[in-house]
């Protein structure tokens, strides 16, 4: 039997933009519940790294300081290609705040500033029907029947999200490039300082940072082969397949490798992207159901935006619907929610537009093969994209 129940704010997925998200309209002194479909949070990679356009918006949520005393400040940054031992110096920890967070802490914290029962474990949407045309609230139904009828519907459902096909968004696609992370704990103070470092030989890219004095982050990307499938299945396989990638790399990289956690590897074979040209032709909301998040923006890590992009997000999201909700523009709030998210829209979508594209532009660098493809995105890197830290000093504004 269906239970309906009437909502102002739903939020579908409880990663950690939905968790942002939530966070930032309970600042704004708005209610919102956020539907997770598993059985408990779960904090998918090891960690993530937050530059200083993320701490901005973590502390319009009021939880940098907190999330500051886990994690050591990144203070440089090292180029190194293998074969040659040649070092370059990059752009890290001069242009603002940059520290590498385990997602299990910013989960944590988030989660641990949310009102009781805002996250409900264990809840699969199973449809959504949405009336554009009319005044009329969206409904949402829930696996064990449940009906809601919210005010607002939020996608913060990742990078297959089901929202984002309600929306319009065309499905995320995929670089046949993959990537590896992991931890490595050291007993006594590891060598690595405060320094991020980026070693790379034949296409093989390896980057560690610190997360505290004894455990280091790291990532590892290469080209996607036809056992990854298998091989993201079995953490000690993913060992075997990193430390085989790195041969030729210096022997204290081998020995991190070799020394990791086991249950802190991760696989992800296959690195999706949101594309461009998706973004600037659609509208990213419908009716009053729009996007955030991977589910909005997905991008591989090659910028290392992903995460920080989530969190201005959730402000921006949450500031609009604070300024438009609160006016009493009809009965219902329908017309307040649908002019809402289309200020959140047209403030969010050339911030993620050129996010996608340097995204895209990038990745196609290490997924081609051919010299004129690869030659044409080094070009539009140089024209568009020569200051390697403007998307940093980007500031998502007031909650």
């Amino acid at each position: 039997m269906e239970k309906s129940e009437e909502e102002k704010i739903v939020i579908v997925g409880g990663g950690i933009c939905g968790l942002a998200t939530a966070l930032a309209l309970h600042r704004k002194g708005l209610e919102s519940i956020v539907l997770e479909k598993s059985e408990k949070l779960r904090a998918t990679g090891a960690c993530i790294i937050m530059q200083p356009n993320g701490w901005r918006a973590l502390h319009q949520l009021g939880i940098a300081s907190k999330l500051r005393q886990t994690a050591l400040p990144i203070q440089s940054g090292h180029y190194i290609t293998v074969k040659d031992g040649k070092h370059t110096d990059l752009p890290v920890g001069n242009g603002g705040e940059c520290r590498c967070l385990r997602r299990s802490d910013l989960m944590k914290t988030l989660a641990e500033e949310l009102p009781p029962n805002t996250v409900r474990l264990g809840c699969k949407v199973v449809s959504i029907k949405v009336d554009a045309n009319t005044s009329a609230y969206s409904i949402l139904h829930l696996h064990d029947g449940t009906m809601l009828m919210p005010r607002v519907i939020i996608g913060c459902d990742g990078v297959n999200s089901v929202v984002a096909s309600i929306v319009g968004l065309n499905s995320s696609r995929h670089f046949s490039t993959c990537a590896i992370r992991g931890v490595t704990h050291y007993r006594t103070l590891h060598p690595f300082g405060t320094a991020f470092y980026l070693f790379d030989k034949d296409g093989v890219r390896l980057g560690l940072l610190p997360i505290n004095h004894n455990d280091v982050y790291w990532f590892l990307t290469r080209k996607l082969t036809s056992t990854d499938s298998m091989v993201s299945k079995d953490q000690r396989l993913i060992k075997e397949s990193t430390v085989e990638a790195i041969k030729g790399f210096p022997n204290h990289i081998t020995e991190m490798i070799n020394n990791s956690d086991v249950d802190s590897l991760h696989l992800t074979d296959q690195m999706r992207y949101r594309a461009p040209w998706d973004l600037l032709r659609t509208k990213f909301c419908k009716g009053t159901v729009t996007l955030a998040g991977d589910a909005l923006h997905a991008m591989a890590p090659f910028l290392a935006q992903g995460g920080s992009a989530s969190l201005e997000d959730a402000v921006v999201l949450a500031r609009c619907l604070s300024q438009n909700m609160g006016i009493a523009i009809d009965p219902t709030g329908v017309k307040a929610a649908r002019a809402a998210l289309d200020q959140y829209a047209k403030e969010r979508k050339m911030r993620v537009f050129w996010l996608s594209l340097e995204t895209f532009v990038v990745g196609t660098i290490h997924d081609t093969s051919a010299l004129l493809v690869r030659g044409l995105c080094i070009i539009t890197l140089i024209i568009l994209f020569r200051d390697k830290i403007a998307n940093t000093r980007y500031d998502c504004g007031r909650l």
